[in-house]
């Protein structure tokens, strides 16, 4: 742990760490206790005392863990000096003192007479005080290690918001000079026809506005931008295009889609097809259990104009960093497809 160690070391780590004591406490007294009793020893208090031990010991670091996080959480060095030495200060002298009380308790040579057993002791007490650093290192780490994994997590989806704001920003410009473009014709043509256009289109833009921010809009909300835009290119096209949606499921309409996923494409079969009163576009959208097919007959222009395909590739990134997962196209010259599945 370095830098600030306060960043390492917090309220959520520290909770972790009583949870272990508390844990750790139980199964050593449990363990202790009936060691003894299937052993057979007349003094179950030293079982007692096993389990007392751990737990005042393991708190006594958490205290000490706290109090070094307060005082020295901007330098590691002196954390970990002072954490160790107060740790295994209060480890020792906690055995020592639990040894006496309860070696008296249960009438029971304490060998504190003999250096051997001191030094016995004083060793046992290091060792078991070295697990517990080792067991509350862990738990911090664990948690550290969760906190890293969830904030990666919060950043990248940060970025996949930030990445399909920054695609969906594109649809709008594209969209707007095509339809101020149609509006213009439309009122040196046909001055009510083209008020009819701008009450559509303000209708359209009012609703995309309402989801400039949004990734994802229910299936219905997009039928309903779909159908504007539709209305609006059967003011201009009208008999030249025909369109036609099919819901199999009602309760569809209100599961997810990328915002904006169908008028690009039905944009798209416009832009790249002629319309005529021989032989009108048709556009289909169909949904079918978890899959919304949006289609349309192939009429290629004699004069097509150049295209980056962006409306295409915009939805199949957006659909991609949403999903994980591509959108299916399909071509077999007489129709166009795109497939997609509903947002989990």
């Amino acid at each position: 742990m370095s830098g600030n160690i306060s960043t390492h070391i917090n309220s959520k780590s520290l909770r972790d760490v009583y949870k272990i004591n508390n844990m750790l406490s139980g199964v050593v007294f449990v363990f202790s206790f009936s060691f003894l009793v299937l052993e057979q020893y007349k003094i179950p208090y030293m079982g007692i005392k096993s389990g007392l031990y751990i737990m005042a010991t393991s708190y006594s670091q958490a205290f000490v863990l706290k109090f070094c996080v307060l005082k020295f959480s901007k330098n590691p060095i002196r954390f970990k000096f002072y954490r160790y030495i107060l740790g295994f200060g209060f480890g020792i002298i906690l055995y020592f003192i639990s040894w006496i009380v309860f070696t008296s308790i249960a009438h029971v040579d304490t060998h504190f007479g003999e250096l051997r057993w001191v030094i016995i002791y004083t060793m046992i007490a290091v060792f078991l005080n070295m697990f517990i650093f080792a067991l509350h290192d862990f738990v911090i780490i664990r948690r550290a290690k969760i906190q890293a994994d969830l904030e990666n997590y919060r950043l990248q989806m940060r970025n996949t918001e930030a990445e399909n704001l920054i695609l969906k920003q594109q649809i709008h410009p594209h969209f707007l000079f095509n339809a101020l473009n149609t509006l213009k014709v439309l009122y040196n043509k046909d001055h009510e026809m083209g008020e009819q256009y701008l009450f559509r289109l303000s209708d359209f833009l009012r609703a995309s506005v309402s989801h400039s921010k949004a990734s994802t809009s229910t299936f219905e909300e997009e039928l309903a931008i779909c159908k504007n835009y539709l209305e609006m290119q059967k003011i201009r096209f009208n008999s030249s295009l025909d369109w036609e949606i099919i819901i199999n499921d009602n309760e569809s309409l209100n599961r997810k889609v990328p915002s904006f996923s169908l008028q690009p494409l039905v944009e798209n079969a416009i832009k790249h097809n002629a319309l005529t009163i021989e032989k009108p576009l048709r556009v289909k959208i169909c949904q079918q259990n978890d899959i919304i097919e949006i289609s349309n007959n192939i009429n290629k222009k004699k004069y097509n104009e150049s295209s980056l395909k962006s409306g295409l590739s915009n939805l199949s990134e957006r659909y991609r960093l949403l999903t994980g997962q591509d959108i299916i196209v399909r071509n077999n010259n007489e129709v166009f497809s795109v497939l997609f599945k509903f947002v989990s």
